[in-house]
């Protein structure tokens, strides 16, 4: 076993008690997350999820493509590989411009790695992305990646579109290709009114939403694509995360910054 194998921890393994935060987020979200799938599905998904975290030259990749990703989005911030010990300071001790700073960051890399790749890194808990000592923002991520089918990013990515654009159209598309046209109005709701300029997240909100899509869907309906179980991590986390700096964020703009080309719409 090599030196770099040696230090493999498993995805909510650490010693920053911060990391407790992360397991509660994740065990909060499993009971209504896990009925809109079938058990052949989750476990194909929980399989490969395994699998690239056990394959340390696979998550190097992974770390080096979502840099580049990052780059070619003009999203400013380091990712380091995982360490025992992270760089971070404490969120309480972090400014407001800072929180704000951070936040609308993490949000311009949730839009970045979902629209210009087919690979995410999908750990954006607290713990694992904040800043250092020297002011600069950092993510350290676990080796907790995905390689999206494309028939399901392409359907995510229209919802967003077409939510963003006001196109109803492309909006109901998406939602219909990931099996969730009937939870329409429910993702409307949990997306936000307005322009989505100051909105903000709580784990609470994430849950009740896929608490009322489960009760939409009918019990003959088929399970949902297996990629939503890795997209539930990452919503997860990034709820989480969002949820602790404990302010209201821009997301309009963080969706429009991720993508250069749509800078004026800014």
């Amino acid at each position: 076993m090599s030196a770099h194998q040696k230090t493999f921890d498993t995805p909510f393994s650490s010693t920053d008690a911060r990391a407790k935060i992360d397991w509660k987020s994740f065990v909060d979200v499993i009971p209504a997350g896990l009925e809109l799938m079938s058990p052949a599905s989750i476990m194909r998904q929980a399989f490969e999820l395994v699998s690239n975290a056990t394959d340390a030259r696979r998550y190097l990749s992974a770390l080096s493509g979502a840099q580049a990703t990052l780059r070619e989005a003009c999203v400013p911030l380091l990712i380091l590989e995982r360490r025992n010990e992270l760089p971070l300071l404490a969120t309480s001790s972090l400014t407001q411009p800072q929180r704000r700073g951070l936040g609308q960051l993490a949000l311009q890399l949730y839009f970045a790695q979902l629209f210009r790749s087919e690979t995410a890194l999908i750990d954006l808990w607290s713990s694992r992305f904040g800043i250092d000592q020297a002011g600069d923002v950092v993510w350290v991520p676990r080796p907790i990646y995905v390689q999206w089918d494309p028939v399901f990013s392409g359907a995510v990515r229209d919802v967003y579109a077409g939510f963003f654009s006001d196109d109803n159209e492309l909006f109901r598309s998406g939602l219909d290709r990931l099996g969730l046209g009937a939870a329409g109005a429910v993702l409307l709701r949990h997306l936000g009114e307005g322009n989505q300029r100051s909105v903000r997240f709580n784990e609470a909100g994430l849950q009740s939403t896929l608490r009322q899509i489960v009760a939409l869907r009918g019990a003959r309906q088929p399970g949902l694509h297996r990629n939503f179980v890795a997209f539930g991590l990452y919503l997860a986390s990034l709820h989480e995360l969002l949820a602790s700096l404990d302010l209201a964020f821009d997301v309009r703009a963080a969706y429009l910054r991720a993508q250069p080309e749509l800078a004026d719409g800014i």
